[in-house]
Order: C-alpha cells, then structure tokens, then sequence
C-alpha cells in the first residue's frame, strides 16, 4: 500500500467534478426560486393603457383615487403616456369587490368589460368559472358609478359656472366635473372630411409633440401615427402602418399640400411618412426631434425618398375635374 498523495492533483478534480455535477442539478430549482422572487416584485393587477386613456379615466374605471393611483406608479410621466403602457392598480384597503359565481353566470354577464376582469383576475381562466369561485370586481357598479366596499356619502353636486366670453366648448373632466376649454386649443374630429389645406393646418397643429414608438395622439406619436391621427382628425381614413398607407393610396408624381410622402429608412420599402406642405417641404415625426418640419432635399432624405402618394379619395376627385 502506498500512502496517498495530498499533491496529486487528480484527488482534487474529482472533488471539483462533484460539487459541478450538484449545482447543475441544483440550477433548475435555483433558478425557479429566483424567478419566483422576480414575479413576487411584479404588481397582480395592472391595467395597460388604451387609445385616448389618461391616468385618471383608469383610475374612474376600477373605482380608485387618482392620488392612490399615481403613488402606485412612481416615476410615471403622465405628460407622455402612450398605448400599452402599465398601470399598477393599488389594491383598496378592504381589498377588490367580489361576487360569487353561481351555476350557468358567465364572467361576460357580469356587467363589467372583461378587459377590466382580466387585469383583477390574473391567472384565472374566466371562461371556465364554477359555481361558488369568486371573482374580483372593480369598486365601480356596473353603471360605472363608483361603489367602493366602504361607499362615503356622495358630495352635492355643484352648479356649472356660466360659459366664458369666446368660443368655448363645454367638456366633461375625469371625474365627472364639467368645465370649459377653448376651441381653439383642441383637436377635436371634424364630423365631414377636411380639404387637403385644412389638413396640413391640422398637421402643423402638431409640431413639437414628442416622439413615442406606437403612439397615436398629440402627447406623443410616432410617423405612421402622425399621419394617421391627422386625418382621422380631419374625417378620413388611413390604416395604421406606413407600409398600409402606402398600399392604399394612389402614387402621384409631385406632391401637393396634403399628400403623403414615403421613404424607405429602417426596413426596405415604405418604412417612414410624412405630410406634404407642398413644394419640398413636409411635416414628419422624427425619432430625435418629434414632429417637425424637413425638406425633401435633405441629403438623408433625398436617398431614401420612394414617392409621393395622395388620399384616394382626392385622386378620384380630381380626376373627375380633369378627365
């Protein structure tokens, strides 16, 4: 028998070779519990952001105080919100409404968008609901009137002040109230189609909003949202994507006010638009600057540029006017 050597170095990567074979067995429950402590800092309920939602219309539809609302989502810019952006939705202090499902009720009879019973409801599958499972529900009643699980007495209601001198239009505020904003500093959907002037003085409304990836409204906007919010603004319709507007409008040789004009930048073929003021010049929605004006002599442009096209609409007009 020879006494074992301390020096050899095979001993040792044996002992190395264990502890490697145990953390790879260890690593899938190690990594589900880090994962599980991920999901635990993640917030249950939060509601995603709609076309033309603000904080306060989310906080009106679960039934919830503004305040508590913005305290739940620190760092929140409500200046520059856009679609799909989440909301955490603080859990009242005698916790969400519930109702009792009983046999046959379905979730969709319930009275409330099953949008809203999804975010209360994660995880559950509310198509299969059983009878006596309960469900959360907003502290509104289905009306939409709020109905916490501890209702207060309802203030009186209080006299709407007499319009101001002007043009203004009477509006109805997120909870509720009445006041008056001036005309002129709101855009509000023109109910018979804009000429193509009134469309570019629509669009120069525009200038200096900020640039937000899939945004669609004056608080921010992307270049396909630009467009699109313009002229559904102005009573027309265009789809959402650039590519689409370029599909569905009508190739023209030189732009005119109104028109649109397509570039091929991130992608290949019609990947970015803008509005024509006529002449060179257009009106877009540039990711470092908003929306802004710029020239089709530009040098980035003017190898990028794919061609102007016009609303349909109008092409057939004036065809009609020269036959």
């Amino acid at each position: 028998m020879f006494p074992l050597n301390i020096f050899n170095p095979k001993p040792r990567k044996a002992i190395q070779h264990g502890v490697k074979s145990r953390v790879r067995k260890l690593f899938p429950l190690i990594f589900c519990l880090h994962l599980a402590a991920q999901a635990a800092d993640f917030p249950t309920c939060a509601h995603r952001l709609q076309r033309g939602q603000t904080v306060a219309i989310v906080a009106r539809l679960y039934g919830l105080a503004v305040a508590d609302v913005l305290a739940a989502n620190p760092g929140l810019d409500v200046y520059h919100l856009s679609v799909g952006t989440p909301i955490v939705l603080p859990s009242p202090d005698n916790g969400w409404p519930q109702h009792q499902m009983v046999a046959g009720e379905r979730a969709s009879e319930l009275g409330y968008p099953l949008e809203q019973l999804m975010v209360l409801n994660p995880g559950v599958d509310l198509d299969c609901l059983a009878a006596g499972q309960s469900v959360n529900l907003p502290c509104t009643s289905p009306g939409g009137v709020t109905s916490s699980p501890n209702p207060t007495p309802a203030a009186a209601p209080t006299a709407e002040a007499p319009a101001p001198s002007g043009d203004w239009v009477a509006v109805t505020l997120a909870d509720g109230r009445k006041a008056w904003a001036p005309r002129a500093a709101m855009m509000i959907p023109s109910p018979t189609p804009l000429t193509p002037t009134q469309v570019v003085d629509l669009a120069q409304r525009f200038q200096g909003a900020p640039y937000v990836w899939g945004g669609m409204s004056p608080n921010g906007v992307d270049c396909s949202g630009f467009v699109q919010e313009v002229f559904r603004l102005s009573g027309h319709s265009l789809p959402r994507l650039a590519d689409e507007q370029f599909q569905q409008t009508t190739a023209i040789d030189q732009p005119q006010p109104g028109d649109l004009v397509f570039f091929t930048t991130y992608l290949p073929g019609p990947s970015h638009v803008g509005i024509s003021l006529g002449g060179q010049d257009f009106l877009h929605a540039s990711s470092s600057r908003g929306v802004t004006r710029a020239s089709l002599d530009d040098n980035y442009f003017k190898t990028r540029y794919l061609g102007a096209h016009r609303l349909s609409a109008w092409a057939q007009n004036q065809q009609a006017r020269n036959p």
